[in-house]
């Protein structure tokens, strides 16, 4: 049994990735994102196991009734999005100590077990399982298991196209300015997520959300080498539990699947010049790496990657009309963090960094 563990880069299509290799039949994943790391806590010292089986249900209910899943619009699948998902219960909690209380108690058998208990209750046959999927979606989740043998999958986007459309989405979907750790966390991912993917010394397969879109049956077979699976349909459909998915609701939009003609929207309103020359300065290997465009910019001088980015005017603004003070102070202090990333960032060369 391999363990790949799915990390996002920022608004860069990790559930719809997900979505491709959900429903395969030698792949057990969960219909969303587990917080695996946190799960490990709440199970520590816990020895019954009903009772972690009852733990795993508490956090993680959507799994079991998808209409309680709204962001990821867990109960509007199918063609007409009027589908969801129930899953027993009982049947996970039969099936989970059924295959756990035989195995060595540790992190890597707990998760195997909950994946397999979840994809038998889902009525697949879990022993032809080669493949475990864990969607632990943010980057600072997989400390705690990096003692664990695994491979990473891990979504990218241009990034100047990441930034914006996280800024926009968040914001549409709160309906106010998103706060200056949100806006920070986004940015710091999008530049420096890599790097604190190599320090892991694992594998890492780098997948372009645009090439998920234009080249998705080129990408699906190199997935399928990778992971040594077999080829089947539902690869390539946006599908959980082989129903359709019509994308989160941070877009506003459905999202319908595959699209060919999948072009990216950079609000260029959302950055001063000098944002965009900065950034594409410290990005430079990068760029040229993921094989990204670059926007013509004139020169800037070098301390003025130290004036404030428009975003980051934009945060502090809203907070200051609102006389937010903890926020405004918060915004200093990500500004300050920000101005050390520009500044001390450089790309490091890991031969275990693979684009697909």
């Amino acid at each position: 049994m391999e363990l790949f563990v799915l990390i996002t880069g920022g608004r860069t299509g990790s559930g719809f990735f997900h979505s491709i290799l959900d429903g395969h039949s030698e792949i057990s994943s969960l219909p969303g994102e587990f917080f695996f790391d946190d799960f490990i806590d709440t199970v520590r010292n816990e020895k019954n196991l009903p009772k972690i089986a009852r733990a795993f249900f508490n956090e993680n209910k959507y799994l079991f009734n998808s209409k309680l899943e709204k962001f990821d619009r867990l109960g509007e699948l199918g063609e007409n999005r009027n589908e969801a998902f129930k899953i027993s219960y009982s049947k996970f909690q039969e099936y989970f100590v059924k295959i756990y209380k035989n195995k060595t108690r540790n992190k890597m058998n707990l998760l195997i077990s909950i994946h397999l208990a979840y994809s038998a209750a889902n009525k697949e046959n879990y022993k032809k399982k080669k493949i475990i999927l864990l969607h632990l979606h943010h980057i600072h989740r997989i400390n705690k298991i990096s003692d664990l043998n695994f491979k990473i999958f891990y979504t990218i986007r241009d990034p100047l196209a990441n930034i914006s459309a996280f800024f926009l989405n968040w914001t549409n979907f709160k309906g106010k300015i998103i706060d200056p750790w949100s806006q920070y966390y986004n940015l710091s991912r999008t530049v420096d997520g890599i790097n604190k993917m190599t320090k892991l010394n694992k594998q890492i397969y780098v997948i372009r959300l645009e090439d998920l879109h234009k080249k998705n049956k080129i990408i699906v077979n190199k997935v399928c080498k990778i992971l040594n699976l077999k080829k089947e349909k539902i690869l390539f459909r946006s599908t959980f539990l082989k129903k359709k998915w019509w994308g989160d609701k941070a877009t506003k939009k459905y999202l319908n699947g595959v699209n060919k003609n999948f072009k990216n929207t950079i609000n260029l309103e959302l950055f001063f010049e000098r944002d965009i020359y900065f950034l594409q300065k410290i990005l430079k290997t990068y760029i040229a790496k993921f094989g990204y465009k670059r926007i013509p910019c004139k020169k800037k001088n070098f301390m003025r990657i130290f004036f404030p980015m428009k975003l980051e005017l934009i945060i502090f603004k809203d907070n200051l009309k609102k006389f937010n003070l903890l926020e405004l102070l918060r915004s200093l202090i990500y500004y300050l963090k920000r101005v050390f990333l520009f500044i001390n960032f450089k790309l490091t060369k890991s031969k275990l960094v693979k684009k697909l």
